[in-house]
């Protein structure tokens, strides 16, 4: 989701220490400087914002698979101004901003694949989990936002780039209630898209499958729609489901055509306190 006030977690939090690692790579050096006491009372209310809870995530157990899994994840949501943003697995600082531009440096987490969560993988590399680093530029005017992101694998997990765009708008229902529906779209390198979807031949011979090489394009298009609702002051929860559609090499592949499924569905529900 955007980077915005609202609560917009993504799915794929598996290591609670990544979430402190992203935070403590994407605070600029300013944010740990001690306020002078004129300004403290002033910024611990205005400036901070922290959102706290816990959901459940229903989703696909691999990118193309057909299988679907229920987990637990954590709800972590934290801002400081317009400066630092901390959202699911996002984490971004501002760079250049006004009321309608903005250019932030970004961060994300991505999980890991492994051979056991689903018997279709026994016999192919497992995928580190690892970060993404990146720029997003985002507009706004009013309901409306988009953004356009560019990421960069800097773990040496995928070594492939991403290019995101997203675009939605929100709908204020009552005080309590806010409905968001947001767009996306995903270009991805031959990096990204045959450490996901590709097959070598070391592989083929193991596995049984057909070798194969994604090459770079298209990787997906999808929907999301996201409920908001406050029941009260420090209490928020969202509703989110959504479905996206795998394309070129990365739905050719395999693993997905033969195996698993080119449309992915997802859904979630999270409940979270606002301090």
């Amino acid at each position: 989701m955007f980077p915005s006030s609202t609560l917009a977690p993504r799915p794929g939090w598996r290591d609670a220490r990544a979430i402190r690692l992203i935070l403590l790579l994407a605070l600029p050096p300013t944010v740990f400087a001690s306020p002078t006491p004129s300004d403290e009372e002033h910024d611990s209310k205005s400036n901070w914002s922290l959102i706290l809870g816990a959901g459940a995530l229903y989703r696909p157990d691999y990118p193309g698979s057909d299988d679907l899994e229920t987990r637990a994840v954590p709800l972590i949501f934290a801002e400081y101004g317009e400066r630092f943003y901390l959202r699911g697995t996002t984490a971004g600082v501002r760079l250049w901003g006004n009321r309608m531009w903005g250019l932030d440096a970004v961060a994300r987490y991505h999980s890991a694949r492994d051979s056991d969560d689903n018997s279709i993988l026994e016999g192919l590399e497992e995928i580190d989990a690892g970060i993404d680093g990146g720029l997003a530029l985002n507009v706004g005017r009013g309901p409306w936002k988009a953004q356009l992101a560019v990421y960069q694998d800097l773990s040496d997990s995928h070594d492939g780039l991403q290019i995101d765009l997203e675009a939605g708008r929100t709908f204020t229902l009552n005080p309590r209630l806010q409905l968001e529906l947001e767009a996306n779209a995903t270009w991805a390198d031959a990096d990204f898209t045959d450490t996901y979807f590709g097959i070598t031949p070391d592989q083929a011979l193991r596995t049984g499958l057909p070798a194969y090489e994604a090459e770079a394009g298209m990787q997906s298009a999808g929907l999301d729609l996201g409920l908001n609702y406050s029941p009260g002051r420090h209490w928020l929860v969202r509703a989110q489901v959504g479905v996206a559609r795998l394309l070129g090499d990365a739905a050719d592949s395999p693993l997905v055509e033969d195996h698993g499924s080119a449309t992915q569905p997802r859904a979630a529900l999270y409940i979270g306190y606002r301090f």
